[in-house]
């Protein structure tokens, strides 16, 4: 087996708009809505870069690294907002939180599951040696369009996201260990409102994959992960990536009802908000999707050692 530098996530951060409440035009459709679980989201007046600013400067400072110190940042971001510059946006937010001559590489095209693809670069980066220490952000906001997409499933928020990877194993966060995605570029020309069918059939054979491949990997069985945490869409989502992964919905956590769908920040706050209820070496499935990509994540929990107990 090849020897390789562990790679651990910790100080997560994040930053979001003004929390309002979806209101439904009639009765039929706040049922829908209330069987789906969806109600707050969060809206922002800010740029993506902006927001991502506020959640990175909490992340360096939690993790007491200085930006100058940081030897990669991989910036995620899908936004469709007429006023995102994905071409210069990213230097703003290195120059706004003191990063002016830190390498930095973007995530995108994975849409929701970006932060999946991010983490992948983070920890590749830390295992081959390449960085002592890694900035991952998501940050997103909704454009001019109605927020309820994909057939009423979904209610998307404005919100970022950030956390450090890095070689040295902090007293508190998480061991990433196995990645694996699918992907089905076809899914692009599915619009979920016209050919929900496909669009069911596409995140359940998109899902189905990425299960398969990342529990054929050595070491991965899924009774030895008592928690799921997914990204905050609707019940008929939710019920669809966990029975074709094979999973019980039970142990499949979301916070769709309070946050709305964070874009792929989802599971950074969603993994924050259980982190104190799970105990040391305890195992999660991180469940990274969007409409044309599916990405699982191993994480193992890591907790302050006692005095006088190794690593």
């Amino acid at each position: 087996m090849n020897q390789h530098t562990p790679a651990h996530m910790h100080a997560p951060a994040w930053s979001f708009g003004d929390r309002r409440v979806w209101k439904a035009e009639n009765p039929a459709d706040q049922d829908r809505l209330d069987h789906e679980r969806l109600a707050g989201y969060f809206h922002s007046e800010l740029l993506p870069w902006q927001l991502a600013v506020g959640a990175a400067t909490q992340t360096l400072e939690a993790a007491r690294v200085a930006a100058t110190d940081v030897d990669l940042i991989v910036y995620a971001s899908e936004s469709t907002d007429s006023r995102v510059d994905l071409s210069r946006d990213p230097n703003r937010f290195a120059e706004a939180i003191g990063a002016p001559h830190v390498h930095l590489v973007g995530a995108t095209a994975n849409v929701c599951a970006n932060f999946g693809a991010a983490l992948r670069i983070a920890r590749d980066a830390i295992r081959t040696g390449d960085a002592e220490n890694v900035l991952v952000v998501t940050t997103d906001v909704w454009d001019d369009r109605s927020r309820l997409v994909d057939a009423g499933t979904c209610l998307m928020s404005d919100a970022a996201a950030s956390v450090m990877v890095s070689a040295a194993r902090p007293d508190d966060g998480w061991l990433i260990g196995g990645v694996f995605s699918a992907v089905d570029h076809t899914m692009h020309s599915v619009d979920p409102a016209q050919d929900t069918i496909a669009m069911v059939r596409g995140t359940a054979g998109g899902m189905r994959r990425a299960a398969d491949g990342f529990f054929a990997m050595e070491g991965h069985r899924r009774e030895d992960y008592p928690f799921v945490v997914a990204g905050n869409v609707g019940t008929t989502v939710l019920r669809v990536l966990a029975a074709s992964a094979q999973l019980d919905l039970g142990r499949v956590f979301a916070r769709t009802a309070e946050n709305g769908h964070c874009f792929a920040a989802d599971v950074i706050v969603n993994m924050t908000a259980i982190q104190d209820t799970v105990p040391a070496g305890t195992k999660v499935l991180g469940l990274s999707t969007g409409h044309n990509y599916w990405i699982c994540v191993d994480f193992e929990r890591i907790a302050r050692q006692p005095t006088g107990v190794p690593a």
